[in-house]
């Protein structure tokens, strides 16, 4: 299975310039090595303008603050919590030994490794998108 990657700002700008030249989303699809089906969702998505022209540049605000809003989801609410992990990550803890020490150290607070991993994942993700953009 081919792995999913976002369009660009460049193919989002190629996009602009071949939907303004009238090629069909199969055409512009075929220039870019994309499905048809991502160019479509594109053009449904991320058209903004008021005369409903596809604008790139627009379209590109739009990507990013809708992935954005959805990468919002705090995996670590307790601030308590996450002070706790975080000091521990900076000492070299396994998400297995945080999770399973917090329990002892602070009774009445837990917190799954899994949900450690993920807050680490998290971190890295949003860490490489905005290096990526510099």
């Amino acid at each position: 299975m081919k792995k999913f990657n976002h369009l660009t700002k460049e193919e989002r700008d190629k996009i602009a310039v071949l939907k303004a030249q009238d090629l069909s989303t199969s055409q512009i699809g075929a220039e870019l090595g994309r499905d048809k089906s991502t160019i479509s969702r594109e053009l449904r998505r991320n058209k903004k303008s008021n005369n409903g022209e596809y604008l790139s540049g627009k379209a590109e605000e739009i990507a990013k603050s809708r992935w954005s809003s959805r990468h919002k989801k705090e995996r670590l609410k307790s601030p308590e919590i996450r002070e706790y992990v975080e000091e521990k990550l900076k000492l070299g803890w396994s998400p297995e030994l945080i999770s399973g020490r917090l329990k002892i150290d602070k009774p009445g607070l837990s917190i799954s490794h899994e949900a450690i991993y993920q807050y680490i994942y998290k971190k890295k993700r949003i860490s490489l998108v905005f290096s990526e953009e510099a």
